[in-house]
């Protein structure tokens, strides 16, 4: 009995700080390049992993029933990424990227394998609490220009004058994207977008439209493109009896949008630039290895020898699509190994056309395809990669049980 509250009291934790980076970074010879230290290259330990290995570790010394559809698919997919790493210059940094892979995949495994019962009075809550302080810590971080004091949580410290850190410019204003705890705005959005419909929709009190509301401006202020295309679609879909109520506020935002987007073909065109020459890059890295891939998390590496990418510093990032990221670094092999990891419970989920549950997660996904096609943080940064295996572990779990009730 003690067991299953340990486990109970460590789900909670683990899904409150699946948002977080507090961690400590361990910048190895393989983590520089051009004597430049990179993020994405340093192995680093997360407090959210302990957190993880805690949970799991309690609750295999249970005994309990492991969902073997989804450790077979796991682990059909670790081994497709191990594969690539057989012609890697950095095994180093593919063997941790393997890590954290492997860390939110348990998490997904874990929560493939509970009974919904056991799940249902544990998972609203934490979640519903971390969206409250992301977007209200986001709020704060957008009103005073600079981060707060929650270095806690993982907040890193900057200022709208950092080099190098997202910014909105507004007719000669100058506003900071927020990142709340995020390493990015755009992954900040990318959680608001997908938390909206498994938490908010299901809903059936008045206390769903202030969550929206707030879900809402905070996705906005992120001013992430991709993520507010996505926002104005859920907005129509929970709002679809009330868009009378939307006139005032779509008038009100309409111009940030048109600036915003509108820049991107203008004095924002750098963006677009970089992101053609990386699917060059990555369709040529494909090309030249094209069953194993260049290695996992080398796509930065391979990319600092050979090319150079516009703008007045080193960008030094990983492709920005998920798909075209996997066939370049892990080849045919590793894409197919990926694909499988994610096709097989959204084909699943669209044959159940019936339950309202599956459909809002058969929508995540549909989000999380959109969202990949347009950015790299679901196979490269920590939150994405949980966020990616919070929504596999739960597709998993509507598989087994089949049954999961309308609302959380």
């Amino acid at each position: 009995m003690k067991l299953v509250l340990i486990e109970k009291i460590f789900l909670f934790l683990t899904l409150l700080f699946l948002p977080t980076q507090l961690g400590k970074h361990f910048f190895l010879k393989f983590s520089y390049i051009y004597s430049l230290p990179i993020d994405y290259l340093a192995p680093t330990l997360y407090f959210w992993d302990l957190l993880v290995l805690f949970l799991v570790f309690i609750w295999l010394i249970q005994k309990p029933k492991i969902n073997k559809q989804a450790l077979f698919l796991g682990l059909i997919f670790i081994f497709s990424q191990l594969l690539s790493l057989i012609k890697a210059v950095n095994v180093g940094s593919g063997l941790f990227r393997l890590e954290q892979l492997s860390l939110s995949l348990a998490f997904g495994i874990y929560l493939a394998s509970k009974d919904w019962k056991q799940l249902e009075d544990f998972i609203k809550f934490p979640l519903i609490a971390a969206l409250i302080f992301e977007s209200l810590l986001s709020i704060l971080q957008f009103l005073t220009n600079r981060s707060s004091i929650f270095w806690i949580f993982g907040e890193r410290s900057f200022s709208v004058t950092t080099p190098s850190i997202a910014k909105f410019d507004f007719f000669n204003q100058v506003f900071l994207r927020p990142y709340g705890t995020f390493p990015h705005p755009n992954l900040l959005a990318a959680f608001l977008v997908l938390l909206v419909p498994l938490l908010i929709f299901p809903l059936k009190n008045n206390f769903k439209f202030i969550l929206f509301g707030l879900s809402f401006l905070v996705a906005f202020l992120s001013f992430s493109r991709v993520a507010v295309l996505v926002l104005i679609l859920e907005t129509f879909i929970f709002l679809r009896s009330r868009l009378k109520f939307l006139i005032i506020p779509a008038l009100i935002i309409t111009p940030f949008l048109i600036i915003r987007f509108g820049a991107a073909f203008s004095f924002d065109y750098l963006s677009i630039l970089r992101r053609e020459e990386l699917i060059s890059i990555a369709w040529s890295d494909f090309l030249s290895s094209p069953f194993l891939g260049i290695g996992l998390n080398n796509f930065i590496n391979q990319t600092a020898v050979s090319n150079l990418i516009s703008g007045p510093n080193r960008f030094l990032q990983p492709v920005h699509n998920i798909f075209l990221l996997e066939l370049s670094e892990t080849g045919l092999v590793g894409f197919l190994g990926f694909l499988m990891l994610i096709l097989l419970p959204m084909k699943k989920l669209m044959r159940n056309k019936t339950n309202y549950y599956g459909k809002i997660l058969l929508f995540i996904w549909g989000t999380i395809s959109f969202l990949g096609l347009f950015d790299h943080y679901f196979l490269t940064l920590a939150q994405g990669q949980r966020l990616l295996f919070l929504i596999w572990g739960l597709s998993m779990l509507e598989l087994k049980s089949g049954n999961l009730k309308k609302s959380l």
